[in-house]
């Protein structure tokens, strides 16, 4: 699992007033208007796009059936599962080595802790992903898991 960043709206607004200072940069550089322009539009989109991203945080949502990992942001995770358009789409966290909390439903909100003294984080992740299966009433298991 990826390390979760502590402030990532900050970073990305902090890339999006880089760009946007190289923007300004880019009208005053010793090059043709044509490059100047150019270099001036790739930055500003640039900018636009981090500045969009920083309004919304990443959720990690997974479709339980098939295990599959979707970055999406949204802004409350009540909204990125239902983006997914799934009924078995949930939201992973992973609290330790070997324990995850994972919430589904958005309209009624429903959060399980796994934790497993045993099994490696992919089985305990498995098996969470299998209980929202359950919980959802969704059929076939997570990743083909029998």
């Amino acid at each position: 699992m990826a390390l979760t960043r502590l402030f990532p709206s900050r970073i990305l607004s902090d890339r999006a007033a880089a760009h946007r200072a190289m923007a300004r940069a880019a009208l005053f550089s010793d090059s043709s208007a044509a490059t100047r322009l150019k270099r001036y539009s790739h930055h500003a989109e640039k900018a636009r796009a981090l500045e969009e991203q920083a309004g919304h945080p990443l959720h990690v949502v997974y479709l339980a059936s098939t295990g599959t990992r979707l970055e999406i942001h949204a802004p409350t995770w009540q909204d990125a599962i239902r983006r997914t358009g799934r009924p078995d789409a949930c939201v992973v966290e992973q609290t330790a080595a070997r324990e995850f909390t994972v919430t589904f439903d958005p309209d009624c909100p429903t959060i399980i802790d796994f934790r497993a003294r045993y099994a490696s984080p992919a089985e305990t992740l498995r098996w969470a992903l299998d209980t929202v299966l359950h919980q959802a009433g969704v059929s076939a298991g997570a990743g083909g898991a029998s």
